[in-house]
């Protein structure tokens, strides 16, 4: 993104955006009667899966750290396939997408900016601002978009045809499942995507920990600790406000972050590479750091064998609920008050700041993480069994990424 005219970025008109609005209103709408009416435990899964794999795959690696930032490089057909999968998240078109990133971007770092493009209103009035309207700058800047993506063919197509792209996948969850699927795999998908993006936005310009100042600037980003997982790292925002360019979101012990955890094993597979980090950004007169960043990331201990493993062998204990477990961790996300209410009454939370991450040992094996966190609380009693069990899979993804970066 280049700026060719600075412009005026604080003052302008909220005016209502009909097709916008309306698109919002309507999944959001058949999800919600729609999705009572047809509810099954393999639609949910559906929606839980499809709603993870877009955000993570589309949103996350494609739209963001990819198109928008240029944070690594990958072979044409992966970028245009991440691409194509963040369009799916119904927030627009990839060239719209970019454009109001930009226009965003170019404003928060200016010394006063318009409240819409700092969620600077307050919750609700915020919330009509990004579902239902648009701003119309009296003097908007010029930012120009980069030639090879605003001239790539592709693009230009998925831009004007982007709602049109959720026709290919309602048609085959239709064949594969009828409406309960397309209503779960796609309505209450889009409505699930683009509302949490607007609540991550506001909360992560609102609430949270910061790690870094950009003095200066109009708006500072927040660490939104508790949606780490939910949004695939991209919580971490204070930290991308400091290293707008860097490839990994989760820079601190602790940080979660899905996102990088699958650039590391798309590299071990030899499809990304010059992955862009902090220490190759470049250096800001204006940034403050709160705390010096780790000069390595943490070193895996178990081989992917190992991990699942431990994982399947834990699992087990989800429904024989036998024995004490000891459930140790520095809760960073939870609280210990919490956690001790979340898991069942056969695991005691102990707080143990030296360790790095949640885990507990079983059977001669250890979990670490979010599995460790699962089983804990599928501990509790039979419905909070069942639902960890069908999170599991998914869990243990993340952990097997996890336990391969830098390995």
């Amino acid at each position: 993104m280049h700026s060719l005219d600075n412009g005026n970025v604080v003052h302008g008109n909220i005016t209502w955006a009909p097709v916008k609005s309306l698109w919002w209103s309507s999944m959001v709408a058949v999800a919600l009667v729609g999705g009572w009416l047809t509810f099954s435990w393999a639609a949910l899964g559906l929606f839980l899966v499809a709603t993870a794999f877009v955000l993570l795959f589309g949103h996350s690696l494609g739209s963001h750290r990819k198109l928008i930032h240029d944070s690594f490089a990958c072979p044409k057909w992966l970028e245009y396939l991440l691409v194509y999968t963040g369009v799916q998240v119904g927030l627009s078109g990839p060239l719209g997408l970019l454009a109001q990133h930009d226009l965003r971007d170019h404003a928060q770092r200016q010394p006063d900016c318009h409240d819409y493009l700092r969620h600077g209103s307050a919750f609700w009035k915020d919330g009509w601002w990004q579902l239902h309207c648009e701003l119309r700058l009296d003097k908007p800047p010029v930012l120009a978009i980069p030639a090879h993506i605003a001239q790539d063919r592709f693009y230009r197509f998925l831009e004007r045809t982007w709602m049109l792209q959720q026709v290919p996948p309602a048609l085959l969850l239709f064949a594969l499942g009828g409406w309960p699927f397309v209503i779960w795999g796609v309505c209450a998908r889009i409505a699930a995507g683009v509302t949490g993006h607007w609540l991550i936005g506001y909360f992560a310009h609102n609430h949270g920990a910061m790690q870094h100042t950009v003095e200066g600037a109009a708006v500072q980003g927040h660490n939104v600790a508790l949606a780490s997982l939910l949004t695939m790292g991209e919580s971490w925002h204070n930290n991308h406000h400091a290293y707008p360019g860097s490839a990994k979101l989760g820079l601190y012990p602790g940080e979660w972050d899905p996102g990088w955890w699958v650039l590391v094993l798309l590299k071990r597979a030899g499809l990304a590479w010059d992955f862009r980090l902090p220490a190759d950004c470049p250096p800001r007169a204006e940034l403050r750091a709160h705390a010096a960043l780790p000069d390595t990331l943490p070193q895996a201990s178990r081989s992917w064998r190992s991990t699942v493993g431990a994982i399947a062998s834990s699992s087990r204990q989800l429904l024989a609920r036998r024995g004490q477990l000891v459930l140790e961790g520095p809760f960073v996300l939870l609280s210990a008050r919490a956690t001790r209410c979340l898991a069942g009454a056969g695991v005691r939370p102990q707080r143990t700041p030296s360790r790095a991450r949640l885990s507990f040992e079983h059977g001669g094996q250890t979990v670490l993480g979010l599995p460790a966190l699962l089983i804990a609380v599928g501990t509790r009693n039979a419905f909070t069994a069942a639902a960890a069990l069908v999170l599991l899979p998914l869990a243990t993804l993340c952990e097997l990424a996890r336990s391969q970066v830098d390995a």
